[in-house]
């Protein structure tokens, strides 16, 4: 079964956070293994952000993510107005997809979302 790894560089984030200008983003690493040594290439892929509860039977947040370097497993999530769910703790899930290929990860990667001050 092929998997890959995420790793968010943010672990906390505001939902009424955002910029006009693109300026927030949320960013991470794909990676081919437990360790997050190897970088997974994302050539040709397209990758979808979710972010579903503990039970993992909804996603609060399905949005297609843009790849920064396809060789380094870099992307990242442009965060608008009302991009980001309700203050909670989320499980972030990658699905990667390629001409009929579907490949998800398979490490558990938690987001908190706070609301804004």
């Amino acid at each position: 079964m092929l998997g890959v790894y995420l790793s968010l560089d943010q672990s906390v984030i505001y939902n009424d956070n955002f910029s006009d200008v693109s300026a927030l983003k949320l960013t991470g690493t794909i990676y081919s293994d437990v360790n997050k040594t190897t970088a997974f290439n994302l050539t040709g892929y397209t990758i979808t952000l979710k972010l579903s509860e503990e039970n993992g039977k909804a996603d609060y947040l399905n949005q297609t993510c843009t790849i920064t370097s396809a060789g380094a497993g870099t992307f990242y999530l442009s965060v608008a107005e009302s991009t980001l769910p309700t203050a909670a703790i989320y499980l972030a899930n990658i699905e990667l997809t390629k001409s009929g290929t579907k490949v998800s990860s398979l490490n558990r990667t938690e987001l908190l979302v706070k609301r804004a001050p």
